[in-house]
Formats: C-alpha cells, structure tokens, sequence
C-alpha cells in the first residue's frame, strides 16, 4: 500500500513545483488532526518547516505548498493534537519523593498500626522514615498522636503524609531534629499549625505550610534526584507532555531550579518549564515577588522562565483547613482560614501586575476562592483594566454559585485536575461539609460561560508517577466520565453527572488553554501556522474509542520544536 501513495505523493509534489519550491519541509498527510483551533478545528494535513508549523489544511495542499523534494510522512489516519501543556505539577517534589516508603490506605486504625510497624521495623538501615500514607478520616479531629509512632520507633525520625499530603503524622524524634517544641509558635493558628496536647506540648500531627517546613528538614535535592527528575520529565514528553508549569517546591525551590538549570545547560531538560516561587507562609509577603525576579535572574532561560508565583492560599477540606463561609459540620467554630487578607491580594496583585509576574493561587474553600476574586476586581478598578498578567486560581473544589461567572468577567483561568474528578466524597469529606460534597470540583458552569478552563496533573509524589497519576489520558478519561479508571462503566460516578466534560473540552484544556495561562499561546498550544511544531501522533483516535477506552491512548511519536523526540514514524 505505501508504493501507490508515494507515486501519487510524488506526482503531486511534481505538478505543484512551481508553487512551492522555496517551502520544502516534512509533509504529515492522511491524518486526523484535532488543531485545537476553534475557527478550523480539524485537518488532514500538515507542513513543519524547521521548528514551525507551515502549513495546515489537505493532502492536496500541503503537497502544493512544499514543491518536490518533500519528506511525506503518511500516518494511516492516526489523531494528532498539539503538543501538551501540563498547567500545574510539582516535578522537583516528584523527584526527592523518589524513594519514600509507601503503604496501603485503610481507614481501620488497628490495620494501620500493623502497616506502620511493619513498614518502619522492614527499613531497619534508613537514616530516617519517610513516606506514607494514611486517611485523614482515621484520627478524628484532632489527628494523630505521636505516641503511637513513639512505641514503635523512637530512635529514628518519622515523618507519614497523609493521603491528600497536606499534613505529617511524626514521631518524637522527628519533632526533636525539627527543632518544633511547646515554645515553637503555629504559622497561622487553624490552619497551618502543630497540634498540641492537653499540656501545650506538640502532639506529633501537623498541618499545611507548617509541614511542607518539617518535611524540608529531610529532604535534598541529590545527585540521585537530579536523575529522577530527568526520569519523570522525559515520562512526561513521552506522553505528548511538552510544555509544564511547576507548580511550587514548598521550601526548596532554589535547590530545584538549581538542579534544572544544570540540566537545561547541559541539553538535558526535555520540556519547555515553566516555574514559580511558593509564597505558603506569611513571612515572605513582602519579599515574593522579589524571590521569584531573584529565581528567574539565577537559573532562568528561553527554556527554562521562572515566571510566576504560586500563592498557597488556603488548605483542604480534609483537614479542615481550606476556607469556607460555613463552619465544618463535624468541628464547630471552624471554617479553615487563608494566608492573606482581601487587601493583601489586591496589593500583591497590582505589583505583579507592574512587574509581569503571573500568578497561580491555591484555593479549595469558597471562601478562599471569593476573597481572591474580590481582590482581582479591585485590581481591576484600580489599573483601569485587567491585570496584564496571567491570574489562575486552582482546585476550586468549592464555588460559590455567584462566583462561577465572574472568572470569564475578571478574566481569572480556573484550572482543574480531572483526575481527582472521579474521587467520590469519602466519609471524611461528607462530615465535613455534607451536601456540599455532592457537588464538589465544577468546570462545567465556567465552560458554558466561556471562561478559559486549564487541566493539569498536580502530582507530587513518584507514587503518583508510578500510577500514571500524571498521565493525560488518564485524567481525560476521568474528566469526561467522572468515574474511577478502575471499574470501568461500573466504577461510582462522582456527582453530579452533569459534570461529565466533552473530550474536545478536555483537550483545549491542556494544550490552547494551557498554553494561554502560561502567556504562550501565540506560538503554542494549537496546530497553527507560525506556531512552534509541537505534535503528538496517537496510537488510537480518543474521539472515536469507548469513553472507558481513552486511558490506552499513548502516543506513537512526540514532536517537539519540529525533531522527533519519542516513538518513530
């Protein structure tokens, strides 16, 4: 079957020399091509000349613009859509989490306390314990105790996050090398904090961005997990993944920046990264925006923008901590709370905005979510006009109804990460916020109102990595059916069931979307001509399959700037 095509492929190149002499490229032709461009949202063939994209339209076109001498690929009908964008992940946390000890997640606590002792008593040369996870749900309220831990090991440091890894269960001993005692004051009191007991001492659980400090104290940034880092972003590429944004390292974001320079110097870093400063306590307000210039000045490049800062704005639900306007049903009194006031955003806004800083906000809690919007509306009275930055708020796992339609009107980006979209409220969640778990993480309301819609993977563990938790087709499978991988057509819906999302949504959601919230979707994100020719070529076409079949969609062949970079043809 290939000898007829190539006489006729050259045939026509023949016929259309005169047309095209002076544009000779690699021709993809007799393909299914979903540009992500809304005014011509399908081809059948494409021109890359050099890094870009030349041409897009038909066979018969693509053949009279190049001329002779053409490469003609013929790709069989295969789906191409655009290079990825991978709007919030955490890849340097990936990396140092390369060797933590994992366990099974069960909510009976004697069953836990078996895993536990088996898991620490298995790992008898570690320097120290650290890994996870357990359920938020196990402990109550007022977490867990290190007491426990203690009768186990008190002679190295434990440190367990839980599953949502928001919070560490830890041992004496760990608190001691933390240096966290009775006299060590909370971040913010209910929301980033270390329990105590009845008499003021720490009682081994703590919370948010006081944990992301304790876990700092034993992690680095090693040889080792320098490699693990080449290792996950080329998975990443593999999966048509060409363009990221980081999301934030808690702590250790110049040691991770470090590390990627030193492989963008080398040729070794295989997207184009997108980085931010983590502003997650309030003792670095005043200097943030001048971290991430500071950032950007040490290790940045074309390939590597340290552009954004990621503000950690509230907490989760599961540990009580995202902020909402109702008080938590199973903790009276308390509604969570969120780093900074409604003014400090608004001046934190206007300052990005003079220094072109984009902005990438944490917010669970309808609260968190309300406040941030009303500072963006004062932004906007304040210059005039909106903000010349990118603003993007992520999760949003509650919204007010009143606010949904205000992201279009602000133009604020609300990024999702359909994976967890599958997640049905556990008893944990239900205690928390009752029916309001029924109704949890709502792209569609924004959607319908045109506002732009961003998808991500927000891993942040190598467990994630290894369950392909950072897989896009994964996370559209889930998006569009609103139920587990596993399990198929019988797995339990997430509801509500409205929010079931058209797989042509999903896929603007991680490339033109994606690649608009990172100021680059005027050379990326679509099949366009000047755009850079950043192609994936699929071993299935994802529009057609099963909707319990796209998860097996992988790409055959990753173009990246024009060069294969994955697969063959």
């Amino acid at each position: 079957m290939g000898r007829p095509f190539i006489l006729f492929a050259t045939l026509g190149i023949f016929c259309c020399a005169t047309a095209g002499a002076n544009n000779i490229g690699t021709v993809y032709t007799n393909a299914k091509i979903y540009t992500a461009n809304k005014q011509a949202p399908w081809a059948s063939a494409l021109v890359v000349k050099g890094e870009k994209i030349a041409h897009v339209g038909d066979h018969s076109s693509a053949l009279a613009y190049t001329g002779p001498g053409a490469r003609v690929v013929d790709l069989a009908g295969k789906l191409i859509l655009p290079g990825m964008v991978d709007a919030h992940t955490h890849p340097g946390m990936v990396a140092a989490s390369h060797d933590f000890l994992e366990m099974e997640v069960v909510q009976d606590r004697a069953v836990l306390m078996k895993n536990v002792a088996e898991m620490i008593t298995s790992n008898p040369d570690r320097e120290f314990i650290l890994g996870g996870s357990w359920d938020n749900g196990t402990f109550g309220k007022t977490g867990p105790d290190k007491t426990a831990l203690d009768k186990i090991e008190s002679e190295r440091p434990v440190i367990l996050f839980d599953y949502w890894g928001h919070s560490v269960w830890v041992n004496s001993r760990a608190l001691e090398v933390a240096g966290i005692d009775r006299d060590t004051q909370d971040i913010i009191p209910g929301f980033s904090f270390y329990q105590r007991d009845a008499s003021g001492e720490p009682s081994g659980w703590v919370t948010e961005s006081a944990s992301s400090l304790f876990v700092n104290n034993f992690l680095s940034i090693t040889p080792t997990v320098e490699n693990e880092l080449v290792g996950f972003l080329t998975y990443l590429r593999s999966m048509g993944v060409t363009t990221l944004l980081d999301a934030g390292n808690f702590g250790i974001d110049d040691e991770t920046y470090a590390a990627l320079s030193r492989l963008d110097k080398s040729g070794r870093l295989p997207v184009r990264y997108h980085a931010s400063f983590t502003l997650f306590v309030p003792q670095d307000y005043e200097t943030a925006i001048s971290q991430v210039k500071a950032l950007n000045e040490k290790y940045g490049s074309d390939r590597l923008r340290i552009d954004t800062l990621k503000i950690f704005h509230d907490g989760v639900i599961e540990t009580r901590t995202a902020d909402m306007f109702d008080d938590y049903l199973d903790t009276p009194g308390n509604s969570g709370d969120s780093l900074f006031s409604e003014e400090q955003l608004h001046s934190l806004i206007i300052k990005l905005s003079k220094e072109q800083i984009n902005v990438h906000v944490h917010s669970v809690g309808d609260k968190s979510t309300n406040k941030f919007l009303n500072a963006v509306e004062r932004a906007h009275e304040t210059l005039g006009g909106p903000p010349p930055i990118r603003i993007a708020i992520c999760h949003l796992e509650t919204v007010l109804d009143t606010d949904f339609y205000r992201f279009k009107d602000l133009g604020v980006i609300a990024s999702f990460t359909p994976a967890w979209h599958g997640n049905v409220a556990d008893h944990n969640v239900i205690s928390a916020i009752g029916d309001k778990a029924l109704s949890q993480m709502r792209a569609q309301p924004m959607i319908a109102d045109d506002a732009v819609v961003t998808f991500s993977s927000d891993i942040t563990t190598a467990e994630g990595w290894r369950n392909e938790a950072a897989n896009p087709y994964y996370g559209i499978q889930i998006g569009h059916n609103r139920q587990p991988i596993e399990g198929g057509a019988n797995a339990r819906y997430a509801p509500p069931r409205s929010e079931r999302l058209r797989l042509d949504t999903l896929v603007d959601g991680y490339t033109i979307n994606g690649a608009y919230q990172l100021g680059r979707s005027h050379e990326l994100g679509s099949i366009e001509v000047g755009k850079q020719a950043d192609l994936v070529v699929l071993n299935q076409n994802l529009f057609n399959v099963s909707r319990y079949d796209v998860h097996k969609t992988k790409p055959v062949a990753v173009i990246m700037d024009g060069k294969l970079v994955h697969g063959e043809l």
